[in-house]
């Protein structure tokens, strides 16, 4: 199974969203509920697990 380019555009969302879950919930405490930036969130990391597992155009497997 190879890597295409979609691929790699997932794998770079889920590394990004876990830095930056790293840099600013790691030093911040949330003392309120942002609701739009937790469902933000959330469709970024559906988004990128998406990518990241969408198939190749080579892959010939049935």
């Amino acid at each position: 199974m190879g890597m295409s380019f979609i691929n790699w555009i997932g794998f770079g969302m889920l590394l990004l969203a876990f830095l930056l879950n790293e840099a600013f919930l790691g030093i911040n405490a949330w003392y309120e509920l942002n609701i739009v930036a937790v469902l933000v969130g959330v469709v970024w990391l559906v988004v990128a697990a998406a990518l990241s597992i969408w198939p190749n155009r080579s892959d010939q497997r049935a």
